[in-house]
C-alpha cells in the first residue's frame, strides 16, 4: 500500500516573519497528499472547513488551544493523543500530537512535533526527541515522526554563537551527556534516531528554514525532520519556501 504524507509548517505565529496566509491558501487548496502534519497552523485550524479535500478528512487537534499541531487524515483515525514534555524553558511548550492511522490491515502511528527554541538548546530538544522515540514502543507497527525539530545549532564557531544568542540558549543547553557539545545538532537527532531504529527520510544536508521574504537560507539549517521506522520513504521532495520552512511530502510503503 503506497500513501503520501506531508508535513509542513506553515508559520503562523504572529510576529515578524508570521507567513501571509493568503499565500499559504492556494497550497492547501490543492494540496494532494493522503496524511497531512502540520506545525504552526493556528489560522488554518479555524478555517479549515473552507478547503473542500481537507474539510473531507479525519483530523485531529491539540486539547490545548495554544498548542497548534494539526493531523489530517483520508483514512481512519483510530486513535490519538498528546505527550507533554518537561518544562524547561520561560514559556510552555507545545506537547507532540499524535495519532493511529489504519492502512488497510495494518495500523501507523504517526507523531507531529514541534520542539522548544526560545530558551531551548540541543540539550532541550534532544530530550523531548528521547521522551517520543520512548513513547513509540509502545506501538507494535510502523511509526512515523515528523515535524519542526528546530534543530539550530551548528557547529561550534561563530555562527554558533549568533544563533545561541538570537534565541536566548543557554551554555547549559549545549552540554550533552556532560561534556560540551561542539558538533552540528542534525547530527545528535541522526544519532538518537538510529539507535532507536528509526533513520532520516531526507537528505541530512539540505537546509529546510529560510530567513522570508528573501529566502535566505542563512547557516544552511535543517530544522524539519521525517523519522521512519518500518516505513519505507521511496519518493521525497521539498516545497518551496511560501512560509519560512519547506514542506516535506513523502510517498511511503509500509516496510
Amino acid at each position: 500500500m503506497v500513501f503520501s504524507v506531508l508535513n509542513w509548517n506553515i508559520h503562523g505565529t504572529r510576529h515578524y516573519t508570521k507567513t501571509d496566509f493568503n499565500k499559504v491558501t492556494p497550497i492547501l487548496g490543492k494540496a494532494d497528499a493522503d496524511i497531512f502534519c502540520f506545525q504552526e497552523a493556528q489560522e488554518l485550524r479555524g478555517k479549515l472547513n473552507n478547503f473542500n479535500r481537507l474539510r473531507a478528512l479525519d483530523r485531529v487537534f491539540p486539547k490545548n488551544v495554544n498548542d497548534n499541531n494539526i493531523i489530517l487524515s483520508k483514512f481512519p483515525i483510530i486513535s490519538s493523543g498528546e505527550i507533554a514534555f518537561p518544562q524547561f524553558a520561560d514559556r510552555p511548550l507545545e506537547e507532540a500530537l499524535w495519532a493511529d492511522i489504519q492502512i488497510e490491515n495494518k495500523i501507523i502511528r504517526i507523531y507531529n512535533c514541534h520542539f522548544g527554541i526560545l530558551g531551548a538548546g540541543p540539550k532541550q530538544r534532544a530530550d523531548q526527541l528521547k521522551l517520543i522515540l520512548a513513547d513509540s514502543r509502545r506501538h507494535d507497527g510502523p511509526v512515523i515522526i515528523c515535524g519542526d525539530f528546530n534543530t539550530t545549532i551548528p557547529p561550534a564557531g561563530a555562527k554558533r554563537k549568533i544563533v545561541q544568542w538570537f534565541h536566548k540558549e543557554a551554555n547549559e543547553s549545549l552540554f550533552l551527556n556532560g561534556k560540551y557539545f561542539y558538533g552540528d545538532e542534525r547530527y545528535v537527532f541522526l544519532d538518537i534516531a538510529a539507535r532507536a531504529g528509526f533513520h532520516e527520510a531526507t537528505d541530512i544536508l539540505k537546509s529546510t528554514w529560510c530567513i522570508p521574504p528573501f529566502g535566505w537560507e542563512l547557516f544552511n539549517l535543517k530544522l524539519d525532520w521525517f523519522l521512519v521506522r518500518g516505513v519505507e520513504a521511496t519518493k521525497v521532495s521539498l516545497g518551496d519556501y511560501i512560509s519560512d520552512h519547506r514542506a516535506i511530502l513523502a510517498e511511503c510503503v509500509i516496510s
